[in-house]
């Protein structure tokens, strides 16, 4: 292997590369599409319904493994909504404008930098991957933001059976490009899973902090960055080795 480079440069998910929508938030967006659909119902609750879909998306979405799951999913989320809502909603609720809408309020989006940042490592030569604490289904998400094509392998905590900051999820995204913990580096935004875990399995991260935001921690020795175009310099920069304690 070239020394010279890592091995892999692994993204954490939500909170690195992508996020979920923050405004306008997914129940001002429902409030207003109802209203565009020509219904009067009290914002209590839509809200109300609204949370009675999400505990349900939440309850069945860690089975998703594909396209049909996805679609069937929040096909029957629609349904829920609906339903809850069916003291004002009666005839025909327009349930595949209802399901489209929900899935734009929640819709993921990419966050900002990211695109740069994964095109910056791919052309050092290096493998892009991801390794993040979520379901089977993340490589739809990312899909859908646009960013599948550009990120292997995809670690999930839901394939794996272990979540960060667990040590066994890192060797096993390490194992995934045939390389050490060592050899590879993480970039990511949580102190605990992600900075703490890849300290403790013997990864190379880098701390991504955004916006100026810093947070409070005791220890030494870790690499922060304020961007992701920051973060990927530090990845596949000639000091990557010192970004961890590996020798």
């Amino acid at each position: 292997m070239n020394t010279l480079l890592p091995a892999a440069v692994f993204f954490d998910a939500y909170g690195t590369l992508i996020h979920y929508p923050e405004t306008p938030s997914p129940f001002d967006y429902m409030t207003d599409v109802m209203g565009r659909l020509g219904y009067t119902i009290p914002r209590v609750s839509l809200d109300e319904a609204l949370k009675t879909e999400m505990g349900y998306y939440k309850a069945h979405f860690s089975s998703v493994q594909s396209e049909t799951d996805l679609k069937q999913l929040r096909a029957s989320g629609a349904k829920v909504y609906v339903g809850a809502l069916s003291e004002w909603v009666d005839g025909n609720p327009e349930l595949g404008v209802i399901e489209e809408e929900l899935a734009a309020a929640f819709q993921t989006r990419m966050l900002p930098g990211a695109e740069s940042a994964i095109d910056f490592v791919r052309r050092s030569g290096v493998r892009t991957g991801v390794l993040s604490n979520f379901a089977y289904m993340l490589p739809l998400v990312l899909a859908e933001v646009g960013l599948r094509k550009v990120l292997d392998p995809i670690v999930v905590s839901a394939s794996t059976g272990y979540e960060k900051p667990d040590p066994r999820i890192f060797a096993a995204a390490a194992a995934a490009v045939d390389a050490d913990t060592c050899d590879c580096v993480l970039i990511g935004d949580d102190l605990t899973n992600d900075v703490k875990g890849a300290q403790a399995s013997g990864m190379p991260v880098v701390w991504l902090q955004r916006d100026g935001k810093v947070q409070q921690f005791t220890g030494s020795g870790i690499a922060i960055a304020r961007s992701l175009d920051e973060a990927v310099q530090m990845a596949v920069g000639e000091q990557w080795r010192t970004l961890s304690a590996c020798v």
